[in-house]
């Protein structure tokens, strides 16, 4: 009778809350529609030392390609022709993290981790987020939270959390260093280049927000913890009528099938494993940043372990691959999102409507005295990257327009860059249109709704920790150099 209670009850949040895929298939079809109300128009492009940017001032209209249902669809389809590559890595991780909990490795090496009372679980989530946070101002760690994701929600599992705390330990914890990187080579690496600014410079001024905001990120973590702590109910992967087990601690993992039931003893098998594990992710922080890994060599590294674990497990090539598929099969809806998101940007493309955004948010500025322009910058910015999902593509097409209007209306180059990357960054963890986004929110199987809902503080914080500081820092006259 309870659990049919339970079934009602999410049977009708889900009427009142869209799904995440309803969510993206509808933000999809209204783009499309908007290839149709927006007018079309593109700048000419020039290539600079292998980068293709606009070229400021050449702004003009262009013959409309609207994308009607059939484009949209076909668009949605390219969307995961393009990001093929990220989407194997998010079926490789599903099947090496499948592996290494059903031969109980997990389960030993985080029940040990938990039983540890020597380890304060505030600590051990600042250490984790710190590291995160790293990694995610190299952008060594962005789209790739994905990888790590099922990692975090058997972390916050194993301290006695809710799959949400994982996915603020591992998102949020590489996004408050992404979003504000100081040595961002996917943002602010092309950023300043286009700026013509030394690369990297300005470094004080952005360890120091990178600071502020890596402390309200972990500052909001814990309050969460404290208070699901304090009461479960408040968890954001509760729903009417659950028990407590159903979605914190170990058993509200271990009852969907992702933990074994082996007992808490380390043999050697878990060592090696282990070990096999770990090894795999320093293989790939060092091949990105020494030897520019992407996705494929990610998904190549994680699709090799996996079958080394399974072998080491005694499972066998037959038994390794249904174990391994089983992890792909559960990893299909985060795939899914990251695909249709890549859609949405397809269609955009297609339709030729994202310069005339940013040729439209770019007027009011020459209108503008220094100080509300680099302001107005940081919301302009913030507006285009709900088109423009990549935040190295949106500097190739926003900073050309930029560089030359910030120079016309007093504002510094360091402070049009600055802008830009708050406008950019900020909002990665916000927009729906964000396929990592969405992809880690089914990890953690909370809707984007009550997502946003818990997030908006923060959200409103950090919009003040942007205003503040570029206000101040146009104020005097900041060049970072």
């Amino acid at each position: 009778m309870e659990k049919n209670k339970n079934e009602k009850t999410k049977k009708k949040e889900l009427i009142k809350l869209p799904s995440a895929l309803t969510i993206l298939l509808l933000l999809a079809l209204l783009c499309a529609v908007l290839t149709w109300i927006i007018p079309t128009g593109n700048y000419d492009t020039e290539v600079v030392d292998g980068t293709t940017t606009v070229v400021a001032g050449t702004y003009h209209l262009v013959e409309r390609t609207p994308v009607g249902l059939f484009g949209a669809l076909r668009g949605i389809v390219n969307g995961f022709a393009n990001n093929i590559n990220m989407i194997m890595t998010v079926f490789m991780v599903g099947g090496v993290v499948r592996l290494m909990t059903v031969n109980g490795t997990f389960d030993v090496a985080f029940g040990k981790l938990a039983a540890n009372k020597r380890l304060n679980a505030n600590v051990i989530v600042f250490i984790c987020m710190l590291f995160m946070s790293f990694a995610g101002c190299a952008a060594v760690i962005a789209n790739s939270t994905v990888a790590f994701m099922p990692i975090g929600v058997i972390l916050a599992a194993s301290l006695g959390y809710d799959a949400f705390t994982g996915l603020l330990i591992i998102f949020l914890g590489a996004y408050s260093g992404f979003n504000v990187g100081w040595i961002n080579t996917a943002t602010l690496l092309p950023a300043q280049t286009i700026a013509e600014l030394p690369i990297f410079s300005g470094l004080s001024v952005r360890l120091v927000i990178w600071v502020i905001n890596f402390l309200m990120c972990y500052i909001m973590t814990i309050r969460y913890m404290k208070k699901v702590k304090a009461d479960p109910m408040k968890s954001l992967n509760y729903y009417e009528g659950m028990e407590v087990s159903e979605y914190m601690g170990m058993s509200s993992i271990s009852d969907k099938g992702t933990v074994s039931d082996a007992p808490l003893k380390m043999t050697w098998r878990h060592t090696v494993s282990l070990i096999a594990f770990l090894a795999s992710f320093v293989a790939i922080l060092i091949g990105s940043v020494r030897f520019e890994w992407g996705n494929v060599e990610i998904a190549a590294t994680f699709l090799g372990i996996s079958y080394l674990i399974g072998i080491i497990s005694g499972y066998g090539l037959e038994g390794t691959s249904q174990h391994f598929l089983e992890g792909c099969r559960q990893s299909l809806a985060p795939a899914f999102f990251i695909g249709i998101a890549g859609g949405i940007s397809v269609i955009l493309t297609e339709g030729n409507v994202l310069n005339t955004v940013v040729y439209w948010l770019s007027k009011p500025l020459t209108q503008m005295g220094p100080v509300m322009a680099a302001n107005f910058m940081f919301v302009a910015n913030m507006i285009i990257n709900l088109f423009i999902g990549s935040g190295s593509g949106q500097a190739a097409v926003v900073m050309p327009l930029m560089t030359p209007l910030a120079d016309l209306v007093g504002v510094t180059r360091q402070v049009a860059v600055q802008a830009f990357q708050f406008g950019d960054g900020f909002s990665n963890c916000l927009y729906p249109v964000g396929g990592t986004l969405m992809a880690n929110l089914e990890l953690a199987k909370v809707s984007w709704f009550r997502y946003v809902k818990w997030f908006a503080p923060l959200f409103v914080c950090q919009t003040v920790l942007a205003f503040g500081s570029l206000t101040i820092l146009q104020m005097i006259g900041w060049t970072g150099l």
